[in-house]
């Protein structure tokens, strides 16, 4: 009877890796998801600061009032 239970001991562990692995690849998953709205969160941020910079360069480089 103890190979049986051993067998079964066994079983139930690799029943219970199969989870974690599962679990684990739900975490990776969101990890990804998050990766990639970094990344696009990060492009539209550098899309304002360029539009920005637009807009304040016509002040930069307009002309200046003439001081009397």
């Amino acid at each position: 009877m103890a190979v049986q239970e051993a067998i079964e001991e066994v079983n139930h562990i690799i029943e219970n890796l199969r989870a974690t692995l599962d679990d684990m690849e739900e975490v990776l998953e969101t990890l990804e998801l998050a990766e990639r709205q970094k990344n696009a969160d990060e492009q539209e941020i550098e899309t304002l600061r360029r539009g920005l910079r637009q807009l304040h360069r016509p002040r930069e480089t307009g002309e200046h009032p003439q001081r009397h």
